[in-house]
This record gives C-alpha cells, structure tokens and sequence, in this order.
C-alpha cells in the first residue's frame, strides 16, 4: 500500500508540473501577442527589455512562436500520459484487489485531461495574461527561455525534416505562419478580401483595438450626468427628463453617490397613474456596476447578457465616478452614433494652421490620442474637460491657459461645472505614437 500511495502521489506531482508549466507557456504567449502587437507603454517596454532573456524572446518572434508551440504539445501530451498511471493508482488505492477495465482507465484519463487542461493550463492563464500581461511576462518567460534552451536540438532537427517535407509539397518553409501573428493576420484578412467593404475593416480594426480599452475610456463623467432626483418633485424631474431628451436617468437620492436605480422613460409613458401619483421607487429597474479598470469586451458581454444599457462605474473607492452606456460601448466600434436629439457638432474640428484643433471637453482621451497622433500619460481621467481640470486643479475660466502633453491648451467655453471647449495647438516637442 505505502508503494501504492508514493507512485499515486509521483504521478500527482508530475501531472501537476506539467499543467503548471502549460499555463506559464500560455502566459507568456498571449503576453507576448499583446507587447508585440498592442499599445504598450515605452516605459514598461523598456524595463521588459532590460531583461536579456526576455528580449531575445521578443526580438526573434517567429522563434518564440515555433518553441511556444512545440513546447506546449509536449506538456499536452505530457500530461494524457501521465494520467494513464495516475487513474491506474488511484484505482489500486481504492482497492487493492480491483482491476480496472483498460477501456475505462483510458476513458477517465481523456475526461480528467480535456478538464482539467481546458481550465488551468489554458482558461485560467490567458485570463490573468489580458489582465496584466506585464505581471505575467514577468512571472512566465523563464519557463519559455529554459523550453527554448531545452529544446534547441530537436527543434533544429525537425526543421531539417520539415523543410524537405515542404519543399516535396511545393511549399516555402518562410511562408508558414507565426503563432504570435494572430492579430496581424485578422487585420490582413480584413485589408485584402475584396468581399468586406470599408465599414467592415474599419469595423474589424476598432474591433481588435477594444482589447486595449477599460470602462474609463468610455465614461460619462457624473458632472455630466442628469439623474431622476428622489428629493425633488415630480414635476422637476420630468421637466428635466424632457430637457434632456434621453430614455434612461439614475434614479438618485440627491446625487450619484446613493443611486438606488434606473428610471426608464417608456415605464414613465405606460403608467396609468397621474403624474402627482407616480412613484419611482416602484418603477425603478436594476443598474449594473463595473470599476473602472474592467475590460471593456468584458463589460459589453456582461451588458448584453443581462440587457442593460446604462451601467455605473466606481473607483478603487467604491465612489461612483460616473455611467457607461450600451451605446458608447458600440461607438468604439461602429464609430459615432447619432440620432435626432445628438448635437450635430463634432468632438474634434480642425482649424486653420498647422497643428490646431477645437476639441469639446466630452472627447474621450483616447480619440485625441488617436487624431492628434500624440500620448498622454494620464490614467485618472477619461476626457478631455477632465484632464484640463484635473492638470489645473480648479475649474478653469474662459481665456485661461496651461501647456501639457505637448499641447498648449486655450479654454474657449466653460461653464460652472465642466470645460465645454477649447483650442489646442500641437507643440513641436509633442510626442508622437
């Protein structure tokens, strides 16, 4: 029994190393398709290429990408043969003198493999990869390093092999395809189809820069927010529902920060009650809560699962910073929605001179990335009225001034609350993408 029980534990052991060392493999893969083809900041990109090991990694990507491969098969494989013996001691342990069908042994190892592989060695490890993919380089590319050291040998040999295999097939070995190059793939299936339109490419690009975006980078700030006022009247509020023209208000006790709900304005219409009667409380619906830092796919599929349009969003706090909405979601990626009650202005208007602009205090911080072709550091803020704010430390009067980011900064428009507008000239030490 005791021999039964050190085998079981060694098989044990040598599944749990090999699943371990998978989930790594695809940390530092899904890490690596993201420094290599997302919007990584200079900073953290030269600190990571500070690192000998790592940079050679990152530097010879369709390298990397053959050994990720190859080396993940091997702990794949690994891992349905070391169950074999795993199943058989377990059934031992259970019973000594049972003797297991081979059929049913081979069964129970194909489930437990496909399970268990399917969510640590793979699930798990892309998920905490698209979170933080420094922290998970960091922690990973030794794995891969020692695979690629390991395995130079065998790699070598089996691109002799598979050069003469192509080569008998017609086939040019340069012309295989790198594991790493998913992202550029897609967007080049997108340029060369002659069947997908502009709209659609456009759309297939935004669609694959939404990875890079968080809630803050769609949020509407809670100064601009008109919420449904508990402590109001009836008649206040409607007559600020029909100022504003939208369908859905938070339903507040004095501001955002007690939001008890959502009042949509169709339930308003279908009340029977009198105006003096209604009450919201009873017509409220649920809101959905995301921090700020939430994956943006992640809160559109979390939107569209449980059919919300509006959501709030709240700092490390807990304090509501402001809403997202369904809408402003899908602008990313079909651009700007509008229907007959939108402005017609537009966010950012180029002026007369090299390098002016008109941007309204609403523009989301990335779209001015993205125009003016600069970078601002700033993770506090979403907009552009918030960082003019946040960079002055006050709300600022009309005709006042600031430089930041490379760009020097005239308040055109402001009221008590927010910068409406302003004018924006491109310095020539701005620095660009």
């Amino acid at each position: 029994m005791e021999s039964a029980w050190l085998s079981f534990l060694l098989s044990l052991t040598s599944v749990g190393l090999m699943i371990g060392l998978h989930a790594f493999l695809v940390m530092c893969e899904i890490s690596l398709v993201k420094f290599r083809y997302g919007k990584a900041k200079e900073a953290q990109m030269e600190a990571l290429m500070r690192r000998p090991g790592l940079a050679c990694l990152m530097e010879n990507g369709d390298q990397t990408g053959r050994v990720v491969r190859f080396s993940k098969t091997l702990c794949t494989v690994a891992v349905g043969l070391l169950l074999l013996p795993l199943v058989s001691d377990l059934f031992r342990l259970l019973d000594e003198n049972a003797a297991p069908d081979r059929w049913i042994v081979v069964l129970l190892s194909f489930v437990s493999a496909v399970s268990v592989h399917f969510f640590l060695a793979e699930i798990l490890p892309r998920g905490l990869a698209m979170r933080d993919p420094v922290r998970a380089i960091l922690q990973s590319y030794r794995v891969l390093v020692a695979f690629q050291v390991l395995t130079m040998p065998v790699m070598l040999f089996f691109r002799v092999l598979k050069k003469q295999l192509y080569r008998k097939l017609g086939v040019d070995v340069d012309d295989e395809l790198n594991p790493l190059d998913v992202d550029v793939q897609i967007r080049a299936m997108g340029e060369d189809s002659s069947q997908l339109s502009s709209v659609i490419r456009k759309i297939v690009n935004r669609t694959l820069q939404m990875q890079e975006l968080v809630v803050q980078d769609v949020l509407l700030p809670r100064s601009q927010v008109v919420i449904c006022d508990l402590e109001q009247s009836i008649e206040e509020n409607l007559a600020t529902m029909k100022k504003a023209g939208h369908t859905r208000f938070p339903l507040c006790r004095g501001d955002l920060d007690e939001c008890l709900g959502l009042i949509h304005i169709k339930d308003i219409f279908r009340e029977k009650s009198s105006p003096a009667e209604f009450d919201f409380m009873k017509l409220k619906r649920n809101l959905a809560v995301f921090p700020l830092e939430t994956p943006l796919e992640e809160a559109l599929e979390r939107m569209l699962r449980a059919k919300f349009h509006m959501a709030l969003a709240v700092d490390e706090f807990g304090g509501i910073v402001g809403v997202i909405t369904l809408e402003s979601i899908l602008e990313e990626l079909v651009g700007e929605i509008q229907d007959e009650f939108d402005s017609e202005e537009e966010q950012i208007i180029k002026l007369r001179g090299e390098g002016r602009f008109r941007i309204s205090g609403l523009t989301p911080i990335h779209d001015i990335e993205e125009t003016l072709e600069i970078e601002i550091e700033n993770e506090d803020v979403s907009t552009f009225g918030g960082l003019i704010t946040g960079e002055l430390g006050h709300i600022p009067e009309q005709g006042e001034q600031l430089s930041c980011y490379g760009l020097s900064i005239t308040i055109d428009e402001v009221d008590d609350r927010r910068v409406i507008a302003a004018t924006v000239q491109i310095n020539e030490s701005a620095s660009t993408n």
